[in-house]
């Protein structure tokens, strides 16, 4: 592009008017809102870097900060509203065992060691069980406690689940000496209210956001600053190939100068413009410059731009749980202790999002060679 151009369309963008950003509110917004990454002519411009950094990554550090603290205010109160869920967890779960002490009382149910020796004898892992499978193996031991086949205690549990009006019904109707007995034991009791069927999901969700963290933490880890892996010893442009062959030519040229002073004759006092080979010498010169600019901010780019998507990503599959966890909270209780831990979880990503700056400011640390002028004046001061 010629260099001209690019300057108007430099002072155009950077002359758009900027406003004072809004607090960010969740981590999709702060995606939404990432400014483009500067692109290799832009990262070859001190005045653009400077400028860049005032309008557009200052307003976005700082709405971060004023996310931040919008962000604690929500951890104290997600903090009180996971203790009051436990609380009432642990009431249901009471209420659970009282209920189950007497059936065991009652011979309808195996105690907690023989259930434990039973689900231990079938060799399943219980941490990767699911519920299924562990009634499938208790389902034979109960059946005999209540005097019918596997397979019709299989079908009644299966029908209180969907219908247990229904289930009464049934149980009355052909099993009249087993509805007796199960209406002995638990009448009168404080039944505790059934678990909640969206728990198996929020416990995915939980574990998908786990993985997602180590990603962030590996993605934090394997990251390099550009700098540290092209310019380990701060002198880019002196050991390249461009910078070496620039200070030839400078030499060449001012050698070249001064053998020009040296016949110039005249008014001594005015200011006498270097001759055109000057300015051709110096393209030469700039020419070098520019391929070295730009070669060595696409390394820096390639560097900040991979960490930028990496981070991106792994935010954007955070945005995704987000969306499905609310999704199942408005579904029933939304003081579910499993969905409000799965919003401490997400509100932790949130405070990891000065993240997304780091390649941003990483690649507007780029050591451009700066161009050399291209025309000048000599005045060498006699008389």
């Amino acid at each position: 592009m010629n260099r001209s151009v690019f300057g108007v369309l430099v002072s155009i963008v950077l002359s758009l008017p900027v406003y004072a950003q809004e607090p960010i509110r969740s981590i999709a917004d702060a995606l939404k809102r990432l400014p483009a990454m500067p692109d290799v002519e832009q990262l070859s411009s001190q005045s653009f870097k400077e400028q860049y950094e005032s309008r557009f990554i200052t307003p976005y550090d700082a709405a971060l900060e004023q996310s931040a603290l919008s962000a604690m205010s929500e951890s104290i109160e997600l903090t009180s509203r996971i203790e009051r869920a436990r609380q009432k967890q642990t009431q249901r779960n009471k209420q659970t065992m009282q209920v189950y002490d007497r059936n065991v009382s009652a011979g309808l149910m195996p105690s907690q060691q023989e259930m434990m020796q039973i689900i231990m004898s079938s060799g399943i892992d219980l941490e990767k069980a699911s519920e299924q499978q562990i009634m499938d193996v208790v389902a034979g031991t109960i059946s005999k406690k209540w005097g019918i086949s596997k397979e019709e205690y299989l079908k009644i549990i299966n029908m209180a689940q969907r219908n247990p009006k229904q289930t009464e019904t049934y149980l009355q109707t052909n099993h009249p000496d087993l509805y007796k007995r199960l209406y002995a034991a638990n009448y009168g009791c404080q039944m505790p209210e059934t678990d909640d069927s969206r728990n198996e999901r929020y416990g995915q969700i939980y574990e998908e956001l786990q993985k997602q963290l180590e990603r962030l933490t590996t993605a934090m880890n394997n990251y390099r600053h550009p700098a540290d892996i092209y310019d380990p010893e701060n002198n880019l442009w002196e050991n390249s190939a461009e910078g070496q062959q620039v200070r030839t030519l400078d030499n060449a040229l001012f050698q070249r100068i001064e053998q020009w002073e040296s016949g110039l004759k005249g008014d001594i006092n005015a200011d006498v413009p270097f001759p055109s080979w000057f300015t051709e010498e110096r393209k030469k010169q700039n020419a070098l410059i520019d391929r070295f600019n730009r070669r060595e901010a696409q390394h820096w780019l390639d560097v900040t731009t991979a960490y930028l998507a990496e981070l991106k990503s792994v935010f954007e599959q955070v945005v995704t749980l987000e969306a499905e966890n609310e999704q199942l909270g408005a579904q029933g209780d939304a003081d579910n202790a499993m969905y409000l831990m799965n919003k401490q979880q997400i509100l932790m990503f949130r405070n990891e999002l000065p993240l997304l700056l780091v390649p941003y400011k990483d690649a507007l640390t780029f050591p451009a060679a700066d161009r050399l002028e291209e025309s000048g004046t000599t005045n060498l001061g006699k008389g």
